[in-house]
């Protein structure tokens, strides 16, 4: 195993990047990464749509905001 090009450090050769969990490329990707981002954003107050699971709504007094 080498150095990625780009990232190769001189002064250390022999040292390479090890990869603890990769996300990309499985099957089960998109889901893993909706499921993470859905549970950071009802953490910080967000209210996930009964009507469209992709919708979230932030209220803040009288002011509301979407992401989606």
């Amino acid at each position: 195993m080498t150095q990625p090009p780009g990232f190769i450090d001189p002064s250390r050769p022999s040292h390479v990047c090890k990869l603890n969990k990769a996300l990309y490329g499985l099957k089960q990707a998109p889901h893993a990464w909706f499921h993470r981002m859905t549970s950071f954003l009802l953490s910080v107050g967000f209210v996930q749509s009964l009507a469209d699971s992709s919708l979230f709504i932030f209220r803040h007094g009288v002011h509301m905001a979407t992401r989606g």
